[in-house]
């Protein structure tokens, strides 16, 4: 559950991409199974140790990035209160969550102990322009945790994006929508913004 996620906390905050990089066009599953396969095999190669901050950062502008689309995150993420927010208000929350997210699970990164995805199968819709990558998280102990990846068709350049996953029956994008619509009842989303940096400087 935590490295799902990670995966997802991290592709959300991370700057926005301004193009693709001109590569094979991928199936959902490719995606998935790149970008995870990428992500694991580096982690199995260092000690808890050498999975610093900048290892991170590195590991996931390489092969978290270019599977998601942290746009769509980010708006399913905020919900109604994107519409509503400036575009400046916009980028500071994908800049200021950045920091707060690194530092949040940076710790879990360190905490790796072999865990797998195994694919099991992809589902579309009619128009096939949306896929379900259904999977499995195993866990150091054997333990299997159903994992659903949420998947869409770029229509200027056909790339397949991740823009949610299902963890065990739960959305991510819906569970951070739910955390921050909670707080947005409460606060101005500048008041918000503000918070965010302070947590990230503590």
């Amino acid at each position: 559950m935590r490295f799902i996620k990670i995966f997802f906390s991290l592709a959300l905050i991370m700057p926005f991409l301004s193009s693709v990089q001109a590569e094979e066009i991928k199936e959902p599953q490719q995606v998935i199974q790149t970008a995870t396969d990428g992500v694991i095999d580096v982690l199995s190669k260092l000690s808890a140790e050498e999975r610093t901050d900048e290892v991170i950062r590195d590991l996931v502008s390489k092969w978290i990035i270019p599977a998601v689309d942290e746009t769509r995150l980010a708006m399913g993420a905020l919900g109604k209160h994107w519409r509503t927010a400036s575009n400046e208000q916009r980028q500071a929350f994908i800049d200021r969550y950045r920091e707060l997210q690194i530092r949040t699970y940076s710790g879990a990164f360190k905490a790796f102990n072999g865990e797998r995805i195994i694919i099991s199968d992809t589902v579309y819709n009619e128009k096939r322009d949306r896929a379900i990558v259904k999977s499995n998280l195993r866990q150091a102990n054997g333990n299997l945790i159903a994992v659903d990846f949420r998947l869409y068709q770029r229509t200027e350049n056909s790339q397949w994006l991740v823009y949610d996953a299902v963890v065990s029956g739960l959305s991510i994008v819906r569970t951070y929508r739910d955390q921050l619509n909670d707080r947005l009842q409460q606060v101005s989303m500048d008041e918000l913004l503000t918070e965010l940096s302070q947590k990230t400087q503590n």
